[in-house]
């Protein structure tokens, strides 16, 4: 691909940032992103579904164990992806694509350094580990060979997949990085039956589910290599060594943005830890029906992900280009898009538990626990969306500490302490509770800083 066809390319995104009516440019961006998200937590229902088809409970269990350990590279894929992309946004707002080209590169490639890291950590420490994280006799060779394939083998591509992902999208070229991530999801449904059940011998099912993670995440890395490379002559995509630099500033803007990121990633998981460890001593029916009610719900809050992360580098495209009036556009019909869908996902999570959670699983105990949690948990989920989207406007914009408050206090530090706190005065149900409750706080502490960062922007105009 020519010089000339990549510079019309990015004119063509510049305009989506600059000129396209709002609804259009956030759909535009966002769908890509939300379809990824749906993707992605389709896989999810699918590793566990093909497995727990085995009726082997060490195989589950090893996939439940080894879970937020793996979720700590998309935490590194978020330090890096996240936060590269609100650097790049307002870089190319300021009309200064060379500032946003070292970027990409430094992104780049610190990402996938760190994932190699990552890697070389888990080979060397894994066998101490497994113990660690709550494998037992019996799950420990599922875990070992799972880690193998996925966090040491796949390490890299999963990383770089979701990095990619991010960076592609934050010149505008949504569509071309929810095909690659989505792919990767795609892939992975239709290969999981196919090394569990056929290739592979009966026994290594979960062996199996780790070849098709690794390969599909493989694959979809392959794709975004490619696409950078067709795109080389571009001002901002970059594969160059030569565009690696941590001067200017890169290093820091990157990381103090990308750093909340992570966090809001690791913290959802030990948030995740802590409500099951707090569930497990009413039985595995309340634990099952926990898990169940989570998962159902994470069709609202991963579609609001997927919302807001799409939206990003218009948001941050607009604070750089100092096009408040279109800054302020963007995040209020984002908020209205965003409120409107949780609103009607609370409606029919609290309207139809019941029938949502027996779809998952038949055993009558865990459906009562599953229908109860649901419809407490489906209250957070209007009340997520405004707290999604505003993290997402001081990540777009550079507001690292407001991000940072934020990220941590939502999941973990809010949270955590109120399963416990409302678990001693009013029993198990209160461990739920904690969830739209820490909702509440977390949103009175958001306006308190987007009215801080508004305060601020009028000032320095």
């Amino acid at each position: 691909m020519s010089s000339q066809q990549n510079t019309g390319g990015i004119s063509h995104n510049m305009s989506l940032f600059e000129y396209t009516p709002i609804p259009a440019a956030v759909m535009t961006l966002a769908v890509p992103t939300i379809i990824t998200q749906l993707i992605n937590i389709i896989y999810n229902f699918a590793d566990t579904w093909y497995v727990g088809r085995t009726g082997n409970a060490a195989m589950v269990a090893a996939l439940s164990v080894c879970m937020p350990v793996f979720v700590l590279l998309a935490a590194v894929a978020n330090l890096f992806g996240i936060g590269g992309a609100s650097v790049i946004s307002r870089a190319l707002g300021r009309k200064d694509p060379h500032h946003a080209r070292k970027a990409f590169a430094f992104c780049f490639y610190a990402g996938l350094a760190a994932s190699l890291v990552y890697a070389a950590v888990i080979l060397l420490l894994r066998a101490r580990l497994i113990p660690v994280i709550g494998g037992d006799d019996a799950s420990y060779p599922y875990i070992y060979d799972y880690m193998f394939w996925t966090m040491i083998i796949g390490a890299v591509p999963t990383v770089g997949n979701v990095l990619c992902g991010h960076l592609v999208r934050s010149v505008g070229a949504a569509k071309e990085a929810g095909f690659g991530m989505s792919m990767g999801g795609v892939l992975n449904i239709i290969l999981d039956p196919l090394f569990m059940f056929v290739i592979l011998p009966p026994g290594n099912e979960v062996t199996g589910a780790a070849i098709a993670t690794c390969l599909s995440n493989t694959a979809a890395f392959v794709y975004f290599l490619i696409y950078l490379y067709r795109h080389r002559n571009h001002p901002v995509l970059t594969m160059s060594p030569a565009d690696f630099s941590v001067q200017n500033g890169i290093p820091g803007g990157v990381i103090s943005i990308g750093v909340p990121a992570a966090l809001a990633t690791m913290m959802a998981m030990l948030s995740n830890i802590a409500a099951n460890a707090l569930v497990s001593e009413y039985g595995s029916a309340a634990v099952a029906g926990m898990g169940v009610a989570k998962k159902i719900n994470m069709l609202a809050f991963n579609t609001t992900m997927g919302l807001t992360q799409g939206v990003l580098p218009l948001l941050g495209y607009s604070f750089g280009a100092g096009n408040y009036r279109r800054l302020k556009q963007s995040i209020l019909f984002t908020g209205a898009v965003g409120l409107g869908f949780n609103l009607l996902c609370t409606l029919l999570f609290r309207t139809f538990a019941p029938a949502l959670v027996a779809f998952f699983i038949a055993e009558q105990a865990s459906v009562e626990f599953g229908s109860a949690f649901l419809r407490v948990i489906a209250l957070a989920t209007p009340l997520a969306s405004l707290c999604y989207l505003t993290n997402t406007v001081f990540q777009a914009s550079g507001r690292r500490f407001s991000s940072f408050i934020l990220s941590i206090l939502r999941k973990g530090c809010m949270d955590i302490p109120l399963m416990f706190l409302f678990k001693s005065v009013i029993g198990m149900y209160g461990i739920v509770w904690a969830t739209p409750t820490a909702e509440v706080g977390s949103l009175v502490v958001a306006g308190v800083l987007i009215m801080l960062m508004v305060r601020d922007v009028r000032k320095n105009r």
